[in-house]
C-alpha cells in the first residue's frame, strides 16, 4: 500500500530515472562550462581545461599533451563519430554516475 509500482522509478543497481536526469543535468553543466565556443561539440581546446580541472580537484597540476587530449576525446566520444557532443557527455555521465547499464532504464544505448 502506498508503494510506487512503476519499475522505472524504483531503485536498482543501475539507478532510477531521476538519477539519469541528474546525470544529464551535470553533463549539460559540464558542456556549458567547458564548451567555450558555444557550438554543438567540445573541441580539443575545450577538453584540455576539463582534464586540468579534474586533476586540480585532486590537488594535482596537470598539463595535458596533444596526445592526452586526443586520447581523452576518444573516451568522451561515446558514439565514435569523431565529435564530442552533449549526447556523448550525457552518456559518459550516466555511465559513471548512475551505472554502466543505465540504458536498461532509459531504453537507450549507453
Amino acid at each position: 500500500p502506498g508503494m510506487n509500482t512503476n519499475p522505472l522509478r524504483q531503485s536498482n543497481t543501475y539507478g532510477t530515472n531521476d538519477q539519469v536526469e541528474q546525470a544529464k543535468q551535470i553533463a549539460k553543466k559540464i558542456f556549458e562550462v567547458f564548451g567555450k565556443r558555444g557550438g554543438y561539440t567540445l573541441e580539443s581546446q575545450d577538453i584540455a581545461p576539463m582534464m586540468q580541472e579534474a586533476y586540480k580537484c585532486m590537488n594535482r597540476t596537470f598539463t595535458p599533451s596533444r596526445l592526452d587530449v586526443e586520447s581523452y576525446a576518444r573516451v568522451l566520444d561515446r558514439d565514435g563519430d569523431g565529435k564530442v557532443t552533449l549526447a556523448d557527455v550525457e552518456a559518459i555521465c550516466i555511465k559513471y554516475l548512475v551505472g554502466d547499464q543505465a540504458g536498461n532504464i532509459t531504453g537507450g544505448n549507453i
